[in-house]
Order: C-alpha cells, then sequence, then structure tokens
C-alpha cells in the first residue's frame, strides 16, 4: 500500500508540473459531482456550463462558442474532419467537415473521463480489480492490467488517458461505483452537458465501431478535459505510473506532439473503422491557447502533421506544411478464413469493430 501511494503520489507531482505554468484558471478541483445537467438544450434555450465541472462558469462559456466553421481556406491537411479553435477568443479558425458523426476509436475516452469526473459517487482512490469483464474485446487491442490485480482510480485513469490503455478504461466504471451499461449512458449525459450533440457510446474505450462523434463534440470534450484541473493534469502527462506484481512500470504517452509543445490536454485514437485520430489543446510560443481536432487521418503520421500543420497555420496563415510520409499507414492482417461461428458480443451487447486502436 506504501508503494502504490507513492506512485500515486509520483504521478500526480509529475502531472501537476505539467501544467501548472499554464493552467488558466485557479478554481479548486473537484471530481464528485452533485448532478448531471442536462443535455445541451434547443436553440431557443440558453446554455449553461454544468454544475459538476469544477471550473469557474465564465471560463467554461468557451464551451458556447464553438459553432463557427472558421476560414474559408486553410492548410494543407490529409485527414477529412478537421477543426482548430482558439480557447482564448473563443473562434474557430477553420474546420472541414466537423459536424458529421464518425467512429472516433480511443478518443472516445476523454468523454469516460468526463463521465468519471461528472458521476457523483466517484472516487479515484477506489480500488477496482480486474476481471473477464475488463477484457479488451478486439484482436491487438493491448492492456498492461492483468487478470486478478487490483488498482486505484488514479492508476486506471492515468493508464486510459496517457497510454491508451483499454482496460483502464474499461475499469472506470467500476471507479464511478457504476456498472457498465449506467456508466456508458452517463458518458451521452455527461457530453449532452459540455455541448456534444451528436454523440453515441457503445463502450469506455472505445473499441466498437458505434463509439460516434463528430470533430466538433470531440473538440468540447477535449477543451472541457483542458479546463478540469485533475483530468489535464493526468491528459497532458508525458508517462504514467502503474503498480505491477514485478513493481512499478512506466507507460509512456500515445501523443507524439507531447514534448514540442506545451500540452494541456490530448488524446490519440484507431481502429481500423475510425482510422488514425488526434485531439489536443495546447499553449503556443505566443502564448495562444489552441484547440486541435483530427479525425480519419489516413496513417498516423499524417494524424500529428495535420495537427502540426494546424497549429502552424493558425500562428502563420502564410504556412504550407509539407507532405506527409506514408510509410507508417497500418497494412489490413492477412489471415487464412476463417469458419464461420456464433458472433461474441462484448458486456454492452455489441459487436467489436476494428483491429486494436491507440
Amino acid at each position: 500500500m506504501k508503494l502504490r501511494a507513492l506512485v500515486i503520489a509520483l504521478n500526480l507531482a509529475l502531472a501537476a508540473g505539467c501544467v501548472v505554468a499554464f493552467w488558466p484558471s485557479a478554481t479548486p478541483a473537484r471530481v464528485q459531482a452533485d448532478h448531471i445537467q442536462a443535455g445541451r438544450p434547443t436553440s431557443a434555450e440558453s446554455w449553461s456550463p454544468p454544475e459538476w465541472h469544477p471550473a469557474a462558469a465564465d471560463t467554461l462559456m468557451v464551451l458556447d462558442q464553438l459553432d463557427g466553421v472558421g476560414a474559408a481556406r486553410g492548410p494543407r491537411v490529409q485527414a477529412p474532419s478537421v477543426i482548430i479553435a482558439d480557447l482564448d477568443s473563443g473562434e474557430i479558425l477553420f474546420s472541414r467537415d466537423a459536424d458529421t458523426p464518425r467512429s472516433i476509436a480511443s478518443v472516445t475516452k476523454l468523454f469516460s473521463a468526463l463521465a468519471l469526473a461528472a458521476a457523483p459517487d466517484a472516487d479515484l482512490d477506489r480500488e477496482v480489480c480486474i476481471g473477464r469483464e475488463h477484457w479488451p474485446a478486439m484482436a491487438g487491442a493491448r492492456s498492461k492490467f492483468e487478470t486478478g490485480s487490483c488498482h486505484s482510480g488514479w492508476e486506471y485513469l492515468g493508464a486510459a488517458l496517457v497510454a491508451s490503455d483499454n482496460r483502464g478504461a474499461m475499469a472506470l466504471p467500476g471507479v464511478a461505483g457504476l456498472d457498465h451499461d449506467r456508466f456508458v449512458a452517463l458518458m451521452e449525459d455527461t457530453a449532452g452537458s459540455i455541448g456534444a450533440t451528436a454523440v453515441h457510446f457503445a463502450d469506455p474505450a472505445g473499441l466498437l465501431d458505434e463509439n460516434t462523434a463528430s470533430a466538433r463534440d470531440v473538440l468540447h470534450a477535449v477543451v472541457a478535459v483542458s479546463l478540469h484541473p485533475e483530468l489535464a493534469a493526468v491528459a497532458s502527462a508525458p508517462s504514467w505510473r502503474i503498480e505491477t506484481a514485478h513493481g512499478p512500470r512506466e507507460l509512456g504517452s500515445t501523443n507524439r506532439l507531447v514534448g514540442r509543445h506545451q500540452t494541456i490536454a490530448a488524446k490519440t485514437g484507431y481502429t481500423d473503422t475510425a482510422h488514425y485520430c488526434f485531439a489536443t489543446v495546447v499553449r503556443t510560443e505566443s502564448g495562444r491557447r489552441l484547440a486541435v481536432v483530427v479525425l480519419g487521418a489516413p496513417n498516423s503520421n499524417a494524424r500529428f502533421a495535420d495537427a502540426e500543420a494546424l497549429l502552424r497555420w493558425a500562428e502563420d496563415p502564410s504556412y504550407v506544411a509539407p507532405p506527409v510520409a506514408r510509410a507508417s499507414a497500418r497494412k489490413p492482417s492477412k489471415r487464412a478464413p476463417a469458419k464461420k461461428a456464433p458472433s461474441k458480443k462484448t458486456s454492452a451487447g455489441k459487436k467489436p469493430g476494428g483491429k486494436a486502436k491507440r
């Protein structure tokens, strides 16, 4: 127990150090929520910040300013769906097909983290033991948590957001004190409360193709995470430590840009259906807070190159992005035809989607 407490303290100290220099609000952190505000109202009603979020109401009002389209022409990008916003001015700078719902793979974990923050009975110090129900139901979906091992909510949350660990995300309902289905329903309610209007979720990890959202919805999520002190401290960390039977293990971030920018929050994602996805909020060298979402990029290099191009273009509209290397595109797996067998379903009652994801 002393070792686990030390691991948690080290993670929090490292994560807090990553965000303290550019944190936009001094509002105290709070994980537990009083209740969940209803989904985003119709155009005839006014939107109000959700009560479960600890940031000041005026700070959260930026979530109500993300409905623009932006410039008619932007940088050269390969992804079919992108959006970039200046959070200091509340302005959409550029977007492309930002309102079409599509599979978002592990970017779903941003919404899972927000649902955890909104859950009234959530306790990040609560221990949850890994069982078969937490096993990723997709070929290639990896996890560092072993069946039968018990960990704190901090370990699961950090592993899910930083290293995109699937079992870490699947354990979050237990940390929230909810079963799988109630937690997934809470994810949708929480998304509605931050202004995400076109979402649908099937599991907390983003394993299933039915986890869908538009680029604008993801923009709302990554911004909401960036404004939450505890979630931002985790989602911006370059690595995260978990305790294993063989001692502490450090998990590296899947965010390739974490060392290039002052990252406030970020999440990657991949499945065969969603392709390569990325969402981040950074503070640029000029001091601006910019939020970027890239969905459906053709390869891993492209998602990060697109994000970099959007960030550079926002600072210098004359910037022209260089061609992106295509060598890292994931090739379809070659397998011998298998005999038809009864389909296996996950605990959500859905068939698994594409192959492994990050």
